[in-house]
């Protein structure tokens, strides 16, 4: 499980003052107390049709994750990566068809294992 501190998500509030479903899913992630799991799964409830049990799939994000690693691992996603991730939320939101809230956990949970270090273990489904 990975967690974000307070200070972090004011730093990305600071990055991504410009996206309101950005600062809405960072809102999220504050509201589970950094933790990007249960705010994927919370956020995931409000914005799509996915039915995810709040206490059901402890790996939702994990999943979502997996899914999306064929776009993370891309060459040009890589540089989205360094730095503010302004770009890289929409940049997957786009590529992956999920909304932009759903994109910012998703982005910081690779921003916090390391882009490179998540494409050496991430096992796309083909």
């Amino acid at each position: 499980m990975i967690r974000v501190t307070a200070e972090e998500i004011s730093q990305f509030r600071s990055q991504l003052a410009d996206s309101p479903d950005a600062l809405a899913a960072l809102d999220d992630i504050e509201e589970c107390k950094g933790n990007l799991e249960a705010a994927a799964q919370l956020i995931a409830v409000k914005t799509t049709d996915t039915e995810v049990s709040l206490r059901g799939d402890s790996n939702y994000l994990e999943n979502l994750v997996q899914e999306l690693s064929q776009i993370i691992c891309q060459e040009d996603f890589d540089p989205l990566m360094t730095g503010v991730l302004t770009a890289a939320i929409p940049t997957l939101a786009a590529s992956g068809n999920i909304p932009v809230a759903l994109a910012t956990p998703v982005v910081i949970y690779v921003a916090k294992i390391g882009v490179k270090e998540f494409c050496k273990t991430a096992k796309p489904k083909s």
